[in-house]
């Protein structure tokens, strides 16, 4: 596959994953709530929910002004608080809150439900053959370099340590 067959394809899949997936999962979230701020819940979550402004920027790929928008977002709604480090008081944790982990309980359970109509509608092979596509799609994103502005400049993970 050359690069033009692949770009229409990616350009193919984006309005199909645009209306199965992003837009019911937007709407799905309580008004206020981006995805980028549950994303960062669940990072907080999955990471002993203690990381750094500059470690949740590098994890969810975003430049920090944007991180600092999201974190004092989450503040504001009670999902997470920042926490001196014990053993250097410069550095600021984020902790996330026992109302974060149940709203993404809450979510999960009742509103990420509506994906299951979706999974319905599929096969036992076509969810086998989703799961393995979109852990190769995770895999080869994971791998890419994060764009940190607009245009064509990149930076690694490792150079916004």
């Amino acid at each position: 596959m050359n690069d033009k067959e692949l770009q229409e394809l990616l350009l193919t899949i984006m309005p199909q994953w645009h209306y199965h997936i992003a837009k019911p999962f937007k709407q799905m979230l309580d008004s206020g709530v981006s995805p980028e701020m549950y994303f960062s819940i669940q990072l907080l979550r999955q990471n002993s929910d203690m990381l750094t402004m500059s470690e949740l920027a590098s994890r969810t790929r975003m430049p920090k002004q944007q991180v600092t928008k999201i974190v004092n977002k989450l503040i504001e709604y009670g999902f997470a608080e920042r926490v001196s480090d014990p053993s250097d008081r410069r550095i600021i944790r984020l902790h996330v809150t026992e109302k974060a982990i149940e709203y993404v309980d809450n979510f999960l359970e009742k509103e990420a439900s509506n994906f299951r109509d979706l999974f319905l509608q599929m096969s036992c092979e076509d969810k086998e053959d989703l799961i393995n596509a979109l852990k190769t799609i995770q895999r080869i994103l994971d791998r890419l370099p994060v764009k940190c502005c607009k245009g064509n400049h990149y930076r690694s993970d490792a150079a916004d340590k």
